[in-house]
């Protein structure tokens, strides 16, 4: 480095000075050696290609800021720069480069197209955030529209870019910003640039077999141990375990080191794998690709050392050019101009082609570096964007083939800079005027006619191994449709047409007549009628490039329709195409129907050759609405006609494909088409579905309507009758031909002649399309919706999903759903729907065409109940349609010509026939809904008074006695289910035929119509006064009744006043008897202590239990069988108080993590001999149960049976990756299905003895001397182990027991000792209960006891083994967390304390408590002693040698972990010299406590413990208080104040401070309550079973119950023991918080959990993952975040580039987090993909919605609608209450149940 600070800047500069003064080629040596010099120093190579790194700043300085002070002609480049951006040209574009995953927006309301955005500046700098605005995630490339006019309607530049009003012209070229840079500036810049860019193109491009540049080559190094580098780059072929395990293997490299390399690749395209020799390289090189041949060879290639760090230089040099062109927008131009006059091969090719044409063969980082230079120079000026947008699409070809071949994605390549280019209006029309879009579409032409088969159509074979790639090519071929699009997005107006814009134009609309030509007729099929397909055809691909070409066809119509000249020439090609395709035809017949003829075209659909892709007459169809609309005649075949008159000419062969398409789903509605398989099924179902409809069935049915508009009705309905084959069918002598049994053609018959008329009612009655019917879009959108909420009500997204998907991207679709719907808003448990308006659903048309069978039959039902509801007749008619327009007038006749009039008088004789051989009520119901279109036109005829062309349904068909059959059918008593709809008709007929009566004339109208109006007027006056006489005479009449009711009472009341007064007396009796009761309901209740309550313990020893299982039926007793409880034990962090941020990262880098799962269960328990439950709850054993009992022995069969069958699946089809996995001894409950992992046992009731009457209790005084008496053992007394064992030698626990018995004799405590004598002889308090003994306890007790506390230690630390020293305090610790958690969502919830447990809850907590009091019967007793010694001696002597607790330890400790604690543990206090006697030796004796003296002793220790810990960790000057603090201190508890005072230092006393310790200590006391509610069975009294309870309303009742005193210094000092206990407590505590009292935390009272604040518009959150600079990968990709909602981390997601080792198992960043920060349990809101993500363990997991909703309440799962989203506290609230309950396990596992494609997922990837 010493050699780089010799070579100063000045001389360099100096040597680049003389250079260009003499000769540009003098300059370009001088750069090349002065780089070539100092190169290898600054990028040098290295044995491990992994810790490859150089400095970009240093390489900056030494090897680039030379030329830049050689640009500026001086040292202060900075001011030189700053002085010509000030003199620069105004630049108003924005142009951003958005980065992956930033957020963008586009306005619908003002963007010319979706690919018009901003960024987030921008936007909420603009007017566009009061628009109707679209929200999107970027994928990275794109640039920011603000300032450029042609992207946006309006509004088009926000305040930060907003050009002042007096420019005028916004779009500048490049010669407007050069003349602002001085000369010599420019000169200089442009010979720096064009050389740079030269050597940036050789190195770039350099390949291996071609030798580097004599003047680039590095200086020869003796014995060079690195003189090549092989290089691995990147392709979108291979997965990241292929490339990891091949590398591992070649290069003999750990998996992480192979990662590692994958990881590089991946985002930077190429990687160097391995520096060494020649030789050696090409070693390692052939050993990679032979071990990775599936499907293709890895790529490498080896080059010289010197070469890769030129390349990697180059990259350098690229970002510095753009860097330096951002400097002022002359610097630009002059980039852009050396781009367009420089070729640095030295030919004709400029710049921009030889980059574009090499980009194929660059790597991703190079390809990007070279796509952000061009895009961020060229796009600022307008004739430099033409110039590159005309050579791309010059080279478009050549570029697009080498895609098609290439491997990288579509983002990755050059061609994917069409997006900023070619939706630019002016640029689009440029290309088309220079003939330069026609190469464009040349490039799909070429591909599709490599697919088409001999008949010329396009054929779309299976992929077979042998040509994988021929689909892949295709695929990738068919981007070409995308540059289509943004070509034709923006639709020229009827001025800026020119005959060149023309021309370009016909020629793309040619190469697309052409595609289209090849399309015509392909996927088809020949009806089976012998046996069924043999393999399924692949239908698929054909219906992808009909979804592709859908939209550039809707905007090809526009194009076409815009300009008149255009329309007749694409008509023209279009009507040749069209008949080109149908052929010559040979064959045509006359047909007869009613005494009319038609000549036929010969085809029988059902024995020749049919598709449903006819794309050319539907293009035709669209044209042609467009052209019968024309008044004006058109350019047609070189002559001046109309179209329809042309139409009118071939309208019987422009009617054959889509009436065979008709036939063709007819024929498969009616089964006859059951042999061709699910391929012809789904191509007519998907015919049928929105994404497909738009430009299939309605461009159908509109081309057909278009030739009923033009040819005589009666010849088109004969054509119909033909193709459906129906000819026979409409003859009056079908139904003579006898019936055979077995004839399967008659029920086609039928079915098609059901069809038949279908289509004719949609031929009629469906006229919403523009130019068809007199309707807007805007109409036709919502007749769409009003059908669809005809169904059901609807969601928002449900309701897109049935419109097609142009129409659901239209801004004013809101605004119309609104106009038809109310909305109905969600619920946390349920989604808001839209409903229709009551007043629209006679709109209801019950044979509408995008109804499929299901839906048409649950419309039905939906109108059906609706009317039944309303009480309004049950009859659907077909609604009044809208009238046609002028050219298609005609279509209404086909209701009164001569065949429809014999069809209709045909069907309804038909109808009145008992067996009518082809006749059904479909038909009937069919042909009624017609005769209700053709009343419909009368009745429109008869008001508009028109007579041009006379519609004479009613006469004609009266005159067939239509009417009169119709009569005829109403009276027929088997007509149900079409009664109503007959009378309706009979209605509507009458009605019509009244209004037809002859009009007076003008005058005597006018003297009848004022006639009317005054009798109207006078009868409306005289109705007037009538009503209010009636008014009066109503009021006066109820006055009169109300007095004689009054007199009534009064008379009967004298008249039984005796009995009246003997009634009342029981009612007097009843109200003493609730006052006597109301007093019994306020007695107190104690649970514990002398004073407890005996007579209100529940008594549930006779409750009887069922197995759920084998169904038998007992109560629970010590001597029955062992009943157990399934639960479910995990790790949990829910209570957690720490910083979760940095409780997490403890576990990162720099630290070293740990690296398998059990350590790091230790790091988050600790790893002390004992478990102490801190009070931060950092992270604790957790259990819940479903409370589903079932035996011992039938639960252990269960698991054994589940294991089996797990174990006897395949691997591949074994749940370990799936909803549980057995190897962590998961299962399911049995009944309810619910996750388990344990098995709790569910045992009887402790028994609570009734204290000797005449004894006298101990006070808490008396007990808390003798405990302290016990714990002062002498030093000499106790021999520490030599490790500091937890388990004592028997002989050291003998010596220790009798030092403490003597300690406590010499004390001579009488009251305590004498009671614990008593005690042990006369209960089994301290006796204890010997479990092995079977006359007492059955054998399964004492196994399901132990197996629990196993389960819980094990599932908890990840272990195979237990510490019974760390299982003592860790299963009675999960009691307390339990209860805790409970009481958590208790109060979270506002529940009541006792009353409002769920069946769960309370089943799972009776279970636990008695558990755990039960659970010293799993361990040896000297380890419960030597726990309880310990632990006591921590509690009253901290300073004694048995305690491992300091004296700031124990503050720290959660005071109601403690509590159970001790109260399990009192019991085994060495009380008894022979406790460890032989007698005892064999024995496994459990001693339950037993809620009484001791019990309440310790309760009231632990209860100045921990007020005393509110006291220490209290805030010092909350918020809210007012007045902050008090002067008068009497007013205060002395012990509160003085404690309070010495804690913190003296400061003045806050007034509320006893308030404030009863807020902190109530969690404590609700704990407490639950648990000896369920220990003791006492009653829960009543005020602790009210609702909506807070600290005010129970706390006293808490201390009442708990039996503890409520004035907290009068209890100190009545207990002067517990007083010197406390005092000791404060002045140790004093004493550690001198030495660290910076960490006073506000701890108490513990706040609810809460998730991490997420910002309130989803926006934000995208912005803040976008900024995301956490990656272990320094790149700019960011694939998938995620936020932790737990502790606000935001993460990579399923990326492989920030991994962790745990065990053998690599895990993603989610899941180790998940495993740190929620112990095992990770809550994560993928921002890309708004949704949930919840991941349980290291390989469960599953997505729920995201609490980010629309307007309407729903989420928008990856961002697909892109609404608005703003935070949902409803959701959220529910997704914390999941989290809360500890749910989310069992929530993953239902999930995981319920959709087989999560288990599929590789979880520990997250």
């Amino acid at each position: 480095m010493e050699d780089m600070e010799d070579a100063q800047p000045d001389s360099m500069q100096e040597i680049l000075k003389v250079a260009y003064l003499k000769d540009g080629s003098e300059l370009e040596d001088a750069l090349r050696s002065h780089w070539r010099t100092h190169l290898m120093e600054l990028i040098p190579p290295g044995d491990n290609p992994r810790q490859l790194k150089h400095d970009a700043g240093e390489i900056r300085r030494v090897l680039l800021k030379p030329l830049e002070v050689f640009i500026a002609g001086t040292e202060q480049v900075t001011e030189k720069f700053a002085s010509l951006k000030k003199d620069d040209l105004p630049s108003f574009l924005c142009n951003r480069s958005f980065r992956s995953g930033e957020p963008t927006y586009s306005c619908r309301d003002c963007a010319v197209d979706s690919t018009c955005v901003l960024c987030i500046e921008c936007f909420k700098k603009s007017a566009h955030q009061n628009h109707r605005y679209k929200i999107s995630s970027s994928s990275g490339g794109g640039y920011c529209d603000c300032g450029d006019p042609e992207a946006w309607k309006k509004d088009f530049a926000c305040a930060l870019h907003q050009p002042p009003s007096d420019l005028g012209d916004l779009i500048f070229d490049l010669k407007d910003a050069i003349v602002r840079v001085p000369d010599d500036v420019a000169n200089r810049f442009k010979a720096v640039i064009k050389y740079a860019l030269i050597y940036v193109y050789q190195v770039l491009t350099f390949r291996d077999a071609v030798p580097l540049p004599g003047d680039l080559s590095c200086p020869e190094v003796a014995d060079d141990p690195f003189p090549f580098v092989t290089v691995l780059y990147n392709d979108e072929v291979h997965t990241y375990d292929g490339v990891i395990a091949t590398l591992s293997l070649t290069l003999e490299c750990s998996p992480d080191d192979a990662l590692e390399y994958a990881t590089v690749v991946d985002h930077e395209g190429r990687t160097p794998v391995k520096f060494a020799s020649q030789a050696e390289c090409k070693r390692v090189k052939k050993f990679v690709e032979q071990n990775s041949k599936r499907p293709q060879p890895l790529r490498l290639d080896v080059v010289p050392t010197c070469a890769f760090a030129h390349q990697v230089f180059a990259l350098h040099v690229m970002k510095w050019v753009q860097d330096l062109a951002e400097t002022c927008e002359g610097f630009k131009a002059l980039v852009c101009t050396v781009c367009q006059e420089v070729s640095p091969t030295g030919g004709d090719a400029d710049m921009i082609s030889v980059f574009l044409l090499e980009d194929v063969r660059l790597w991703k980082a190079a390809r990007k570096a070279c796509h952000s230079l061009f895009m961020s120079t060229f796009l600022t000026f307008n004739d430099a964007k033409i110039r590159f947008s005309s050579q791309l699409a010059r080279l478009y070809p050549q570029l697009m083939a080498d895609f098609i071949t290439d491997d990288h994605d579509h983002s990755d390549s050059c061609t994917s800079l069409t997006v900023q280019l070619f939706t630019v209006p002016t640029v689009a029309r440029t290309l088309f005027e220079r003939k330069l879009v026609d190469p464009i579409i040349k490039t799909l032409v070429a591909v599709c006619r490599g697919r088409v088969n001999d008949q010329g159509m396009l054929s779309f074979e299976r992929v077979t191994a042998t040509q994988p790639s021929a689909a892949v090519h295709f695929k990738r071929a068919l981007f070409v449709l995308y540059d289509a699009r943004y070509l034709l997005n923006t639709v020229p107006t009827a001025d800026q047409w020119t005959e060149a814009l023309r021309v370009g134009f016909l020629g793309l609309f040619d190469r697309f007549l052409e595609i289209m030509v090849m399309m015509e007729g392909m996927d088809h099929h020949t009806r089976r009628t012998q046996s069924h397909v043999e393999y399924e055809s692949d239908w698929e691909p054909a219906f992808n490039m009909q979804l592709r070409i859908g939209s550039i066809i809707d905007l090809l119509q526009q194009w076409c329709a815009s300009d008149d000249l255009l329309l007749g020439t694409c008509m023209e090609k279009l009507m040749v195409a069209a008949l080109n395709a149908l052929g010559v035809v040979d064959k045509v017949e006359r047909k007869v129907v009613a005494g009319q003829s038609f000549t036929c075209l010969e085809y029988d659909v059902a024995t020749q050759v049919v598709s449903v892709h006819h794309p050319v007459i539907r293009l035709l169809a669209g044209l042609v609405v467009h052209g019968l609309a024309k008044t004006t005649a058109l350019e047609l075949f070189g002559a001046k006609m109309t179209a329809a008159a042309r139409l009118r000419n071939c309208a019987r062969e422009l009617l054959e494909f889509p009436l065979r398409t008709m036939v063709l789903v007819a024929q498969a509605s009616a089964g006859m088409w059951r042999r061709n398989g699910y391929a012809l099924a789904n191509q007519i179902f998907f015919y049928h579905q929105p994404r497909c409809r738009e430009e299939m069935l309605n461009k159908d049915i509109v081309m057909m309507q278009s030739c009923a508009a033009v040819m005589p009705p009666d010849s088109f309905l004969i054509a119909m009758l033909d193709k459906f084959g129906l000819v026979p069918w409409a003859d009056e002598t079908f139904d003579a031909t006898p019936v055979r049994a077995e004839d399967d053609s008659i029920r086609q018959v039928m079915c098609l002649a059901e069809e038949f008329l279908n289509g004719l009612i949609v031929l009629v009655g469906e006229r919403f399309y523009p130019n068809v019917g007199r309707v807007t879009l805007d109409d036709c959108l919502k007749n769409e919706i009003i059908h669809q909420l005809c169904k059901e009500s609807m969601s928002y997204p449900e309701l897109l999903k049935f419109l097609p998907e142009q129409e659901a991207k239209e801004a004013a679709l809101d605004d119309l759903i609104k106009e038809v719907a109310t909305f109905k808003k969600p619920s946390p448990t349920s989604k808001g729907t839209f409903e229709l308006k009551p007043e629209l659903n006679e709109r209801y048309n019950m044979f509408f065409y995008h109804y499929t069978r299901t839906e048409h039959s649950k419309a039905e039902d939906t109108q059906r109940k609706r009317r039944k509801k309303a009480g309004e007749e049950v009859v659907f008619p077909p609604p009044c349609p809208p009238e046609f327009t002028d050219a298609f007038s005609n279509i209404i006749h086909l209701l009164d010509c001569d065949v429809f009039i014999h069809l209709l008088n045909l069907t309804l004789r038909r109808a009145l026939i008992s067996h009518p051989r082809s006749f059904s009520e479909g038909q009937l119901i069919r042909m009624l809904y017609l005769v209700g279109y053709g009343l419909h036109e009368e009745k429109r005829q008869c008001s508009s008074g028109s007579s041009s062309f006379p519609f004479k349904f009613v006469e004609k068909a009266a005159d067939a006695g239509v009417f009169m059959t119709l009569r005829e059918l109403r009276s027929r008593p088997e007509n149900e289910a079409y009664k109503s709809l007959v009378e309706w008709m009979l209605r509507f007929h009458e009605d019509l035929t009244t209004a037809k009566v002859e009009v007076m004339d003008t005058s005597e109208e006018a003297g009848f119509a004022s006639a009317e109006k005054t009798g109207t007027e006078e009868g409306s006056s005289v109705g007037e006064d009538d009503v209010e006489e009636k008014k009066k005479r109503s009021a006066a009449r109820r006055e009169r009744i109300m007095q004689q009711m009054q007199k009534a009472q009064q008379s009967f009341a004298t008249q039984n006043e005796g009995d009246l007064q003997a009634i009342a007396l029981p009612d007097d009796g009843a109200a003493r008897m609730s006052v006597v009761h109301g007093s019994e309901q306020k007695e107190r209740i104690v649970a514990l202590g002398p004073d407890r309550t005996l007579h209100h313990v529940e008594d549930d020893s006779d409750e009887k239990h069922t197995c759920i299982l084998c169904s038998e039926s007992h109560a629970v007793g010590l001597t029955s069988d062992a009943f157990v409880a399934v639960a479910y034990v995990q790790r949990s962090t829910v209570l957690s108080q720490e910083d979760r941020k940095q409780f997490a990262a403890r576990f990162v880098a720099p630290n070293k993590p740990p690296s398998s799962l059990k350590e790091l269960c230790q790091s988050l328990l600790g790893d002390q001999s004992q478990f102490f439950l801190g009070d931060t709850l950092s992270c604790a054993p957790h259990v819940s149960s479903c409370g589903h009992l079932l035996h011992l022995k039938c639960w252990k069969t269960y698991f054994e049976s589940v294991l089996a069958r797990e174990r006897r699946r395949s691997i591949r089809l074994r749940t370990n990756n799936g909803s549980f996995d057995v190897n962590k001894s998961e299962f399911r409950c049995p009944l309810c299905s619910r996750l388990c992992n344990a098995a709790m046992p569910f045992c009887p009731k402790p028994l609570v003895q009734k204290e000797s009457s005449g004894s006298v209790a101990p006070s808490v005084n008396d007990v808390i001397t003798g405990l302290r008496t016990l714990m002062k053992v002498t030093p000499e007394k106790f021999v520490e182990g030599p490790d500091h064992s937890f388990i004592m030698l028997e002989d050291r626990l003998t010596e220790l027991q009798r030092s403490t018995r003597k300690n406590a004799e010499a004390m001579s405590n009488g009251p305590l000792w004498d009671l614990l004598q008593k005690a042990t002889s006369a209960t089994d308090r301290l006796q204890g209960i010997d479990m092995k003994s079977a006359e007492i306890v059955s054998p399964s007790y004492a196994e399901a006891i132990r197996n629990f506390d196993s389960q819980v230690y094990q599932l908890t630390m990840n272990a195979t083994t237990v510490d019974e020293g760390r299982s003592v305090g860790m299963n009675w610790s999960a009691c307390s967390y339990s209860i805790q958690s409970i009481e958590t969502c208790l109060r979270s919830e506002k529940k009541s304390l006792l009353g409002s447990f769920s069946s769960r809850q309370f089943m799972c907590l009776k279970s636990l408590i008695r558990a755990t009091s039960w659970s010293s019967a799993a361990y040896d007793p000297k380890v419960l002693a030597e726990y309880a010694l310990r632990l006591y001696a921590g509690l009253l002597e901290p300073n004694s040698h048995l305690s491992q607790l300091s004296d700031d330890k124990l503050f720290e400790m959660d005071a109601f972990a403690l509590l159970v604690n001790l109260t399990c543990a009192f019991p085994w206090l060495p009380w008894r010299g022979d406790m460890w006697s032989p007698a005892f030796s064999d024995a496994l004796l459990c001693r339950p406590p037993g809620s009484d003296v001791f019990d309440h002793s310790l309760l009231s220790t632990v209860y100045v413990l921990h007020v005393l810990q509110t006291l220490v960790f209290l805030p010092e000057n909350p918020a809210g208080s007012s007045p902050p603090f008090t002067t008068r201190e009497t007013e205060i508890e002395p012990g509160l104040r003085i404690a309070y005072g010495r804690f913190h230092g003296g400061k003045p006393v806050p007034a509320d401070l006893e308030l404030r310790v009863r807020h902190a200590v109530w969690p404590f006391l609700r704990c407490a309550a639950i648990f000896y509610h369920f220990l003791t069975g006492m009653a829960a009294p009543k005020s602790l079973r009210k609702e909506n309870q807070n600290v005010n309303d129970e706390y006293d009742d808490l201390m009442s119950y708990l039996a503890l005193p409520r004035s907290f210094t009068e209890f100190l000092s009545s207990n002067p023991s517990l007083g010197t206990l406390g005092s000791e407590w404060v002045a140790s505590m004093e004493t550690a918080l001198s030495h660290d009292g910076a960490n006073r935390l506000g701890r108490h009272p513990r706040p609810v959990p809460t998730f991490a604040p997420l910002p309130r518009d989803y926006t934000d959150i995208i912005h803040l993952a976008s900024q995301y600079s956490g990656c272990k990968i320094e790149s700019d990709e960011r694939r998938s975040q995620a936020f932790c909602l737990m502790c606000g981390e935001m993460l990579c997601s399923q990326s492989m580039c920030c991994q962790f080792k745990l065990d053998t198992q690599t895990v993603g960043a989610c899941t180790y987090h998940s495993m740190t920060c929620g112990g095992g349990t990770g809550l994560f809101l993928r921002v890309r993909d708004n949704q949930i993500l919840l991941l349980h363990g290291s390989n469960k997991g599953c997505f729920v919605s995201s609490p980010y909703v629309d307007a309407y309440g729903e989420p928008d799962p990856f961002l697909r609608r892109g609404n608005p989203l703003q935070l949902s506290q409803e959701r959220l609230d529910q997704i914390l209450r999941h989290y809360l309950h500890h749910d989310i396990a069992d929530e993953v596992s239902h999930a995981m149940d319920q959709n087989g494609s999560l288990a599929s997922l590789e979880w520990f990837h997250f």
